[in-house]
C-alpha cells in the first residue's frame, strides 16, 4: 500500500513551484534580448526596438529620423504604428530599454489622426494611453524593424 505523508506532499509542492520559477524565467529570457549594440529583441512580436529614447521633436522629425535611422548593422527602421507601442507598454522588454514616463513619457506614432492629415497619435507610457495630437508638437521618439 502506498502511503503519502504531508511531507511529501509539500517537497512535491514545493518541487513543482522551483520548476515554473525556472521555466518563466527561461521563457522571459528567450523573448526579450537585448542584443548589445542599442537595440531589443522582442521574439514575442517579432520585432526589434531601439534600447534608447530620442527627442523630442515633431511628428514629421520622428518619421525622418527613424526612417534614417542606422542602429545595430541594420537601416530599416521606422516609427512604430500606435498598436505596437501599445504592444510594447505591455511586453516584459519594455523594462530592458530607456522609456521616459512620468508627464514627458509621450513617444510619437507612425499612425496620423482622423480626419484630417494634421495630426497623429503618441502614446503615453506613464499610464498605457493614446491621444491625437498636431503633428508640430515635440515628443519622443523609439524605432522599431522587423526582427525577422
Amino acid at each position: 500500500m502506498l502511503r503519502i505523508t504531508r511531507m511529501t506532499i509539500v517537497t512535491i509542492t514545493f518541487m513543482l513551484c522551483l520548476t515554473c520559477l525556472l521555466l518563466s524565467s527561461t521563457a522571459f529570457a528567450e523573448r526579450c534580448v537585448d542584443n548589445g549594440d542599442g537595440t531589443v529583441t522582442d521574439n514575442g512580436t517579432g520585432l526589434m526596438w531601439q534600447k534608447d529614447t530620442a527627442g523630442p521633436m515633431n511628428w514629421n522629425q520622428a518619421m525622418r529620423y527613424a526612417s534614417g535611422l542606422s542602429l545595430g548593422g541594420h537601416s530599416d527602421w521606422w516609427l512604430p504604428k500606435k498598436h505596437e507601442l501599445q504592444g510594447l507598454y505591455h511586453s516584459p522588454c519594455k523594462n530592458m530599454m530607456d522609456v521616459e514616463s512620468g508627464w514627458g513619457g509621450f513617444y510619437w506614432s507612425s499612425s496620423t489622426g482622423v480626419p484630417n492629415a494634421v495630426s497623429a497619435w503618441r502614446f503615453n507610457f506613464n499610464g498605457g494611453a493614446l491621444y491625437v495630437e498636431h503633428k508640430s508638437n515635440t515628443y519622443y521618439v523609439r524605432s522599431k524593424r522587423s526582427a525577422q
